[in-house]
C-alpha cells in the first residue's frame, strides 16, 4: 500500500486477476480393436486417451520505483510499491512481450520530487498461459480379481514456456542531485516459468 490516507490510490486489479480462462478436460477410448478377443485384443484394445488443457490471458503487475520519491516516508516492505508517471501518448500496459524485455521502459518518466505518479496499481498484464497435457492409460485383466495399469503421462506436451511476471518490476532505481533517474538494470526481466517444461512419466500398477 502506497499510502494509509490514501486508499484510492492503490485501487485496481488483483495480482490473481485474469480476464480469460478456458480449461478443457477430456477422455476418450480409441476405437480400433474394440471386437478382438485372445492375446490381440488383451494388448490392443481398451486403449484411452486424457487431456487437460489450459488456456488463459496474463495476471496484472505494476512497475515501481526502487526508491522513496513522493516524500510519504512509507519506506516499510508493504509501503513502498511507489511508481513513476506515464509519459503522454503511451499506455499504461506498455507491452514489449519479450522475456528479455517484457515492458517499456520508455513509458515511464520519474514524477516531481515529493509527488506520487500517475501509473495505477497492477496495470500491466503479464504473459498468458497455454498448457497441453496428455495420458495414455490401458488397463490389462488378468481374471476377475487381478489385473495390470499401465499409464504414461506427459506434462506441457508441446514444451512452451509459459512465463511469469517480470522479476525486473522497477523501472529507476535511484536519481542524481541534478534531478537525472537512474534505470534499473533489470527493467522487465522476466526470469521463471509457471509451468515446467515438458515432462514424461510412466507407471505399472498391479491390482489384487
Amino acid at each position: 500500500m502506497l499510502d494509509f490516507y490514501d486508499r484510492k490510490i492503490d485501487r485496481g486489479l488483483s495480482q490473481f486477476w485474469a480476464q480469460h480462462v478456458l480449461v478443457a478436460n477430456w477422455s476418450y477410448e480409441l476405437p480400433f480393436a474394440r471386437s478382438m478377443k485372445g492375446v490381440g485384443g488383451l494388448f490392443l484394445k481398451g486403449w484411452q486417451l486424457n487431456s487437460i488443457t489450459t488456456v488463459q490471458t496474463g495476471h496484472p503487475f505494476e512497475v515501481r520505483l526502487g526508491f522513496n520519491r513522493s516524500g510519504n516516508l512509507n519506506t516499510v516492505n508493504y509501503a513502498m510499491h511507489e511508481r513513476p508517471d506515464v509519459k503522454p501518448g503511451y499506455s499504461n500496459n506498455p507491452i514489449l512481450g519479450g522475456p528479455d524485455r517484457y515492458w517499456d521502459i520508455n513509458a515511464f518518466t520519474l514524477q516531481t520530487v515529493n509527488t506520487r505518479g500517475n501509473l495505477g496499481r497492477d496495470t500491466l498484464i503479464g504473459p498468458g498461459i497455454v498448457d497441453f497435457d496428455l495420458s495414455v492409460a490401458k488397463s490389462f485383466a488378468i481374471d476377475e480379481a487381478r489385473r495390470f495399469e499401465f499409464r504414461g503421462e506427459m506434462f506441457n506436451l508441446p514444451n512452451h514456456p509459459n512465463f511469469a511476471v517480470p522479476s525486473g518490476l522497477t523501472a529507476f532505481s535511484n536519481v542524481s542531485t541534478s534531478g537525472i533517474p537512474t534505470i534499473a538494470p533489470n527493467w522487465g526481466v522476466i526470469s521463471s516459468t509457471v509451468t515446467t517444461s515438458r515432462q514424461i512419466q510412466f507407471a505399472l500398477k498391479f491390482l489384487f
